[in-house]
């Protein structure tokens, strides 16, 4: 395949290009998180609270969450925006709910307690996420469309996949007995 064209079923592309928009979201999540005072959580998830032990888990965690939406939602939002956005969203507020108020409360918090700063929390996870679909949907694993002039109608340019046929495929002859 060497014009260019990706599968939706390239599941090592959509891992690869959903592992840089976590990690591109992350740090804006770590960095909301270092000013709130909320990203001692992470480091305590590993037994190690400092800063940096606390940037690098987060920057690993959403690395992985990443990973997670380019298996299994990247396939849907390849070089679409406004539906990355949206789908980013909605991942966000699953992944604060899945991360924030389960699993980082595990080591030295209470399940389900969202804290002094639990909708400021939020809206950081919630950016993490419209973030991380973003940056995957613009520079992920993307399908070539061919440009079709048409002149009849009220519009001039409509864009179609390109599908090619297998050249193996037999052709129906028909033969004069």
């Amino acid at each position: 395949m060497s014009d260019g064209y990706v599968p939706r079923v390239n599941m090592i592309s959509r891992l690869g290009a959903g592992v840089v928009g976590g990690v591109l979201g992350g740090l804006a999540l770590a960095a909301i998180l270092q000013v709130l005072d909320e990203l001692g959580a992470y480091g305590r998830l590993v037994g190690q609270p400092s800063i940096q032990n606390s940037w690098v888990v987060a920057l690993f965690v959403c690395g992985f969450a990443g990973a997670v939406f380019g298996m299994f939602v990247g396939g849907f939002v390849t070089g679409q925006l406004i539906p990355a956005a949206g789908v980013g969203l909605v991942f966000g507020v699953i992944w604060y709910g899945v991360l924030q108020l389960i699993i980082l409360q595990i080591r030295g918090g209470s399940l389900f307690d969202m804290g002094r700063n639990g909708l400021l929390v939020l809206g950081a996870y919630v950016l993490f996420g419209a973030a991380m679909a973003i940056m995957y949907s613009e520079f992920g694993p993307r399908r070539h469309y061919r440009r079709y002039r048409r002149r009849s109608g009220d519009y001039e340019l409509e864009y179609v996949p390109r599908f090619r046929r297998r050249s193996s495929r037999r052709r129906r002859r028909d033969y004069d007995d």
